[in-house]
């Protein structure tokens, strides 16, 4: 990869490449990895009803002991303001990332802003969303154990359309 580029650890829908990969062109596999002291949760930042997700989506929190798995990707540095866009309710971090190899990599990452965190609407997943976070922890072999957590994820239940998943799906299923 030519030119400046950064570190960026996807714990969420990002998971998967072709998620990613529709605004985020130059993403590239480096490696898994997890971040330690850190749990994953999902909150609502907006009525679900009106969200891009129709649901919760997936952010992370400081917990002692916790471990959330993700994909390390190295992103070209044109592709920061895509990804910020993208992650709008999103403060970006830097957190280190520990690789099955002992390698730490210092990633950019995204928290849920507290602005947005509240109990006001069902915080759970879409079914949609969590077959992308299935799916992406699958086509980049996290933990067994770390698998069978996400499918484990209660979602809401919702069995309407969503736009941005039949994207991903069709990109993911035309072999993309």
């Amino acid at each position: 990869m030519e030119g400046r580029y950064f570190m960026y650890f996807a714990y969420g829908s990002n998971l998967l490449r072709q998620r990613l990969t529709l605004q985020n062109p130059s993403a590239q596999f480096q490696a898994i990895g997890k971040l330690q002291n850190y749990r994953l949760n999902f909150k609502s930042p907006s009525d679900p009803s009106r969200s891009r997700w129709r649901g919760g989506a997936a952010t992370i929190e400081p917990h002692s002991g916790g471990v959330v798995w993700g994909v390390v990707w190295k992103l070209n540095e044109t592709d920061k303001e895509n990804l910020d866009r993208q992650e709008s309710v999103y403060d970006p971090i830097f957190v280190d990332v520990i690789t099955p190899d002992n390698q730490n990599h210092k990633c950019r990452t995204y928290m849920m802003q507290e602005a947005y965190i509240t109990d006001k609407y069902d915080n759970r997943p879409s079914p949609h969303y969590k077959d992308v976070l299935v799916k992406g922890a699958q086509q980049n072999s996290v933990p067994p154990t770390y698998i069978e957590f996400l499918q484990n994820v209660e979602d809401n239940g919702y069995s309407g359309e969503i736009p941005v998943y039949n994207s991903v799906m069709d990109t993911l299923n035309s072999g993309s």
